[in-house]
């Protein structure tokens, strides 16, 4: 409960200076289906999964802000996966994010109940390379590295390259990601290892302004594990202008 304190703190600072501002506001409700969950390269589902989806939006100039909150069932046992809240701001290309994990007790990485991880990620000023850098820690939650009966925080990490492309409503993404130093829990490392090598290709298919059809096929290969995952998606979404 704290961490999802922590978080609820954070996200109303940042609502409060938003609100305080004018410009154009939206709501957006929608829900994702998948074949499985992958997550930084991990596979966290073996089965498909359902994910409804609420955000409230902002945007003036060249600053924008999101409130966020999603929830990821597994469909084949019924049970949820996780509930996650999140508050991310972004302006001249950085956005800097607060996630909230509440996670379900058959998590494949280990059935953690609150994780809190900071993202800080950085998009090039060049329309010809549109390349994204990201870091994500976990900074409150169940991530320690264990020497004994000894448990220090790990400062779970997750660094990644990622590089979009959009043609009309047609979008390509090849990404690259690693583990940057030993991580016990979260990322069962013990040092530097790159685990998503991933390729999406997806297209939206559009009625109107408002309303959105999404399909994509994503393949990831976790150099880590050697696995290799082919996903199949969809989704539907439709935006409120306030």
């Amino acid at each position: 409960m704290k961490k999802l304190f922590v978080c609820a703190v954070a996200i109303l600072v940042c609502a409060t200076s938003v609100f305080a501002q004018k410009g154009a506001w939206s709501f957006s409700i929608g829900t994702d289906a998948a074949t499985q969950y992958m997550w930084h390269g991990y596979a966290l589902s073996n089965t498909p999964t359902l994910t409804p989806t609420a955000t409230l939006n902002f945007e003036k100039d060249d600053f924008s802000f999101e409130l966020g909150y999603c929830s990821i069932t597994e469909l084949q046992r019924e049970h949820y996966l996780e509930m996650d809240v999140w508050a991310s701001a972004s302006f001249k290309g950085f956005t800097l994010m607060a996630q909230e994990y509440g996670c379900g007790n058959n998590l494949g990485i280990g059935g953690y109940s609150d994780n809190l991880e900071l993202s800080l990620s950085y998009e090039l000023p060049f329309e010809f390379l549109p390349l994204t850098l990201s870091w994500n820690t976990f900074v409150l939650g169940d991530d320690f590295n264990w020497e004994g009966d000894d448990a220090k925080r790990a400062f779970s990490s997750y660094a990644e390259v990622a590089l979009p492309y959009q043609f009309g409503n047609f979008s390509v993404c090849a990404t690259a990601g690693a583990v940057p130093f030993r991580s016990d829990d979260m990322y069962e490392t013990e040092g530097f290892k790159l685990v998503n090598l991933g390729l999406q290709c997806g297209y939206n298919f559009t009625i109107g302004d408002n309303f959105g059809l999404p399909v994509f096929i994503q393949d990831t290969y976790n150099p880590l594990f050697k696995k290799n995952y082919v996903v199949l998606g969809c989704g539907l979404s439709y935006t409120f202008d306030l």
